[in-house]
């Protein structure tokens, strides 16, 4: 203990000095301290000390002064694990620290306080402070923006923050988006595994569910209880979630085992951290999304150009056996031997449309389409095909709008979901075709424009895939199946066909517990006209139609096919001698040409020529290869569009529905 110092001593100290008897009642104040705290000389001696500070921190003064008092000790300044606030006479609050010293005096003990003022020297901490954190956000960016990926920074970040701030540990956690495994790094060694349990799994929503989405804030005492061993020696923490658009996919938390060890600046630069982290996993996986884009198009484009060449040369032999077959039909070991050619033409003709379908090439008649009697009609038919080791069930609401698409595609493309879920299932298994509606906000936008969808899932109860082989399932030819058992197109068709249909496909795999693909296709603006019946065939009576086709093979089936029919004709290798040709006569009735004729004028730009000259003639176009936009066009001229390698009774039926 010490005695009561000189009078004289008590007012030339430089700190504010008060003296407080065991009641808490100020007996002596020196002059610093009335000038400090701003009240008249000598007014301050009677009042309570915790008038010295703000009113909200005087209940809690008051326990711990009790708590001081029954056990006395010396108490130098800048040891309070508190932040240390005193109050004006005018309200004006200011940081302070404290020293405290128990005095013997003849009135029985007292204690003396020795204030200080620390606002400038707190600001010039606070400003180092800052200036450090700013200096670890920069560095970190600067590694986001020099690094290829984020792994650089999602390494060094935990132990970064540890050392800056400082705490015992920093851990950067993921949950995982759609088949992304979770995954945990620390500022040193902990049980990762069980860490990663404790919050990513058994406890994830008391963790993102209880965090604001735009701020780092403490852990409470119950948060921290949930950390598991990590937890015990814990007293306080601090986190932030990591998002990613409109769902949180992560966790940054930095554990002290000082109890209220965070500042406001603290918590800020957590935040940064976690704003810079979760802004790279987004800029990664945009740029993941564009170079799969990229790729899948090249891949669209070499393919396309592959199957019009291909289609070119099915069509001549396709013509030829078809011509065969009416010569040959009193043969029938001939038919036998043509209905074979025509079988692999015909696969070859599949296969071809699958590539046109990936490289979003086809032609494709969209329509308002209720999904509800659809899918249950498909349902009844694919469960008869499945066997009875599947259980396949079809949920669809009965009131949904219907999709703008292409019935027959969106039908196939279902059955090739359906039969790959089978196929991930040797055993039998579960099979579900749900069907819903979603509204994409702009904001959500990535690979769909904003609007309104009908989503078509259907889940699998099998192996799952990895993600890496996940990313690659719509490639075309890419398959796990083993040889002879697929082709590789099924899902790279499915994905052309929705893609070109103003939707798009996504896979959510997770291996040992099944796979959902889910096909979101556009709401269409009109409802569903009523069905229409397909004329009878009728051959002609001697109208003439103007035959235009690069390809001279392809050409001469074409003229042979209208010739057996009763048309005349006149045929062009290209635009400019089908102009030539159409001049010099006044009886053409109907054009028939390939959209794709070479470096001249298209098939298109051709019709509108000779639609311009005369506009009753009848157009028949067909391609093997199209461009979307073009291919819209045409429909919208009401022009007729029939795809190679085309059927004799297909061209006829065009040509004689153009014709009338």
């Amino acid at each position: 203990m010490t005695s009561l110092p000189l009078p004289q001593l008590f007012d030339i100290v430089p700190d504010a000095l008060v003296l407080v008897d065991d009641k808490g009642r100020i007996v002596r104040a020196n002059g610093n301290a009335e000038r400090l705290f701003g009240h008249a000389s000598g007014s301050m001696v009677g009042m309570e000390v915790e008038a010295l500070m703000p009113t909200g921190m005087r209940d809690r003064h008051l326990i711990h002064r009790d708590r001081y008092m029954a056990s006395p000790r010396v108490r130098p300044m800048g040891q309070s694990d508190q932040s240390l606030v005193g109050q004006r006479a005018d309200g004006q609050q200011f940081p302070v620290e404290i020293a405290l010293s128990p005095i013997d005096t003849e009135a029985g003990r007292h204690y003396l306080a020795s204030v200080r003022d620390v606002s400038e020297s707190q600001r010039a901490r606070q400003m180092m402070v800052r200036a450090r954190y700013d200096a670890l956000i920069a560095r970190l960016g600067q590694q986001a923006l020099e690094s290829a990926g984020h792994g650089q920074v999602v390494t060094t970040l935990p132990r970064l923050l540890a050392e800056e701030l400082p705490v015992d540990v920093a851990v950067l956690a993921f949950k995982g988006r759609d088949d992304a495994p979770p995954e945990l790094m620390a500022s040193r060694h902990i049980e990762r595994e069980a860490f990663a349990d404790h919050i990513l799994r058994r406890n994830w929503s008391a963790f993102a569910g209880a965090m604001p989405a735009d701020r780092a804030v403490m852990l409470t005492r119950s948060q921290l209880a949930l950390l598991g061993s990590t937890g015990d020696t814990v007293s306080s923490g601090a986190g932030a979630l990591l998002r990613d658009r409109d769902r949180p996919i992560g966790l940054l938390l930095a554990l002290s085992s000082t109890p209220r060890h965070f500042h406001h600046d603290a918590l800020h630069l957590i935040q940064s951290a976690a704003t810079l982290v979760a802004s790279m996993l987004q800029r990664n996986r945009t740029e993941e999304q564009l170079a799969h884009a990229q790729r899948l198009d090249a891949v669209g484009q070499l393919t396309g150009g592959i199957a019009h060449d291909f289609n070119n040369l099915l069509t001549v032999i396709s013509g030829s056996l078809q011509l065969l077959q009416e010569e040959y039909g009193d043969r029938p070991e001939a038919l036998q031997l043509i209905d074979g050619a025509l079988h692999s033409v015909k696969r070859g003709a599949e296969l071809t449309s699958k590539l046109l379908s990936f490289a979003r090439r086809q032609a494709l008649s969209p329509r308002p389409v209720v999904p509800e009697p659809l899918v249950h009609e498909l349902g009844i038919m694919l469960q008869r095909t499945l066997g009875e080791a599947f259980c396949l069930t079809i949920e669809c609401p009965t009131v949904i709008p219907p999709a703008y698409v292409d019935p027959t595609q969106l039908e196939t493309a279902l059955i090739n979901l359906v039969l790959n879920a089978r196929d991930a299932m040797p055993d039998g298994g579960e099979i579900t075709l749900h069907v819903s509606e979603c509204w994409v906000r702009p904001q959500e936008a990535t690979d769909l424009r904003a609007g309104h969808y009908i989503v078509m899932h259907v889940r699998d109860t099998g192996m799952g895939m990895s993600p890496d082989v996940a990313r690659r399932a719509i490639e075309p030819f890419f398959t796990t199946k083993p040889p002879g058992r697929g082709s590789g197109l099924g899902l790279s068709m499915v994905y052309g066909f929705v893609r070109q249909s103003n939707g798009t496909l996504r896979v959510q795999s997770d291996p040992g517990r099944g796979t959902t693909v889910s096909l979101y296709l556009p709401v269409a603006r009109y409802a569903p006209a009523p069905g229409t019946h397909e004329p009878p065939i009728a051959l002609g009576s001697g109208e003439t139609v103007l035959v235009v086709e690069d390809d001279p093979g392809v050409r001469r089936i074409a003229v042979a096919f209208l010739r057996s029919a009763g048309y005349r004709t006149l045929e062009a290798a290209d635009a400019e001698s089908a102009l030539e040709a159409f001049d010099d006569t006044d009886e053409v009735a109907v054009l028939f040409s390939d959209i794709m004729l070479g470096s001249g004028m298209s098939g298109h730009a051709l019709a509108e020529s000779l639609r311009a000259r005369s506009p009753r003639i009848g157009i028949v176009l067909t391609t093997g290869y199209d461009d979307t936009s073009d291919t819209a066009r045409s429909v919208e001229a009401s022009h007729v569009l029939i795809r190679k390698p085309y059927q004799r009774d297909q061209l006829l039926s065009a040509v004689r529905r153009a014709a009338s």
